[in-house]
Formats: structure tokens, sequence, C-alpha cells
């Protein structure tokens, strides 16, 4: 992460998947816009820019008009670092990891130094699915009432939206300070530091290069006799894992060289990457598999003077 880099508001991104009540769409707008934030992104909405979307979006039209659509949640989150999700419900595999929104919204405003950062909301009735779960590195949940535990849509974009411009006048983003100009005082310490690489640049990947890692994975162990439920399975739990614990794009090459190594064994033809995306050439991995290597020398050298 850039340490020198300011939080920014312009770097976050509100999703709403597959809203069924386009006066809900037009209310998230006016939230949004109160709040300062002003990229949306509508997968599959229903009726977005009609006549009851923009009567609730009364001054956030442009919000409204400037929405980009999509069809699918991959086109949603393509050039996104890191993706962050709401859910009222909990979830099996990560119900321990649920975040309270402010602290969600920490972790908002330190991606967003680096990048595009998206908060994502589920349809009305049934919130997120397990595959638009299984892409977020943050989950959040509100402590409600339990006879009445979820919030309207447009009610929970506001309430983040408020939590992250809180969390991002506490990290002293120029553009979520106001009209006083000023921040508030800190709250903790925030998200946790983001491990080095002495030859490799450090930055979060791209939900499509996570793709392109796990695709190739998938493709390495189906040489090696994973059944299609099997990969999914096994890959669904790497991927809660590196949600929950981070991942930066040179630990993403460490699975590259570890596939590419499996299927140039068993002489298998190898992966030749996804639609759009290059392939990583020999000579690539070969300079990326001595970078490593000379990386855990450094840092053996450096635990060794300790």
């Amino acid at each position: 992460m850039d340490a020198d880099a300011a939080p920014t508001l312009a770097n976050v991104v509100v999703i709403l998947s597959r809203p069924t009540e386009p006066m809900n769409i037009g209310a998230a707008c006016r939230a949004m816009k109160t709040m300062g934030l002003r990229h949306l992104r509508l997968i599959s909405p229903l009726n977005p820019k009609g006549r009851s979307a923009r009567s609730l979006a009364h001054g956030a039209e442009d919000i409204l008009d400037e929405a980009l659509v999509v069809d699918d949640l991959m086109a949603a989150v393509d050039d996104v670092l890191v993706v962050t999700g709401t859910t009222a419900r909990e979830r099996q595999l990560r119900k321990r990891a649920l975040l309270t929104p402010a602290e969600l919204a920490d972790h908002v405003a330190a991606h967003s130094r680096e990048g595009r950062v998206a908060i994502m909301f589920g349809t009305e009735r049934t919130g997120l699915t397990n595959d638009e779960i299984d892409i977020c590195r943050h989950l959040s949940t509100v402590d409600t009432a339990p006879e009445q535990p979820s919030l309207n849509l447009a009610q929970a974009v506001m309430l983040y939206g408020w939590e992250i411009r809180q969390a991002m006048q506490r990290a002293g983003a120029p553009d979520a300070l106001g009209a006083r100009g000023r921040g508030l005082a800190p709250r903790g310490h925030g998200p946790g530091t983001r491990p080095n690489h002495p030859h490799r640049g450090t930055r979060l990947p791209t939900q499509r290069e996570l793709d392109h890692m796990y695709a190739h994975l998938a493709h390495a162990m189906a040489a090696i006799g994973y059944t299609p439920r099997e990969r999914l399975k096994f890959l669904t739990y790497l991927r809660h894992l590196h949600m929950r614990a981070g991942i930066v794009n040179w630990e993403t090459h460490i699975y590259h060289i570890l596939a590419r190594k499996i299927t140039g064994a068993l002489r298998v033809p190898r992966f030749t990457g996804l639609p759009g995306e290059p392939e990583l050439t020999d000579a690539e991995l070969e300079d990326l598999a001595r970078g490593l290597v000379e990386g855990a020398r450094d840092d053996s050298d450096r635990n060794d003077e300790r």
C-alpha cells in the first residue's frame, strides 16, 4: 500500500446486485450523494432509470444517469482491487469474520489509497448470493433488533455511506472533510499491515488477476485428478482464506509457478490463460521464482541478524 497516497471517496464504488425495486435505486443514489459517494454500478436491475427511480433520486439524478449497468457480477468488479460486502444473515464459512459497519469503513478508507474498492449490497429479498460472498475480502453486518433484522436497501446504503465518510475523515481524505475542513479524531489503529517483498512491487491484485490465478490452479488440479466438485470446494475454501488473510500481487505468482510446475511435470497442455488475460511466459515465471527465492533468503538473513 502506498502510505503517501491519500484516501479518497472517489475510489469507492457502490454496487447494487439485482435490485428489484426501482425506488430503492433512486433512494440509494440520494443517500450516496449526501455522503459524497458518486460511483454506482447496478447488476441486472429492474427498470433502473425510469420515473420511479428518478423521483426518489431527487437532487442526485446525476448519480443515477452515470450509473454503470451490467449483466453479471464479474463485469461489475473486473477493475476493482478489493470487494467488500454487506449481509443480514450469518454465513457458515464467514460468520466469525463479520465486521461492524465502522470496522468495514476503516478497511474501505485504507484500500482507497491504492485504487477502486467496492461495497456490494444484495437483492432486497435474499441479499448477496454465495458467489458474491466468495469474492468479498471483508464482510459486514449491522447489529439490528431480532424482530426486524434487515434494513431497507437505501437505508443500508445510507448507513454504510455515513460510516465510510467518517472513516475517510479519520484518515484525512481531502474530499471527505466537508465544510468544516477538518477530520475527526482517530479511532483505533485501522487495518493491518501488508507483507513486503525486497524484489517485487507490492500491490493488491484486481479481481481479474485473482480469477486468472484460480483458473490456473483449477487447470493444474484437473490434471492430477481432482473432480469438478472437488476443485470447486477446494478453491472456494482457498478464496475464503485469501479474503480473510489478504493477498498481494507477487503472492499470486507463487500459485502460478506451482500450477505451471504441476502441468510441466505431467507433460499435459499448459494453461493458456483466461480470455483477454496474457499468459505468463516461461522466462517471466523463472524470473518470478528467482525473485521469490531471493526474497526468502533476504528474510532469513534478517531473522539471523536479530
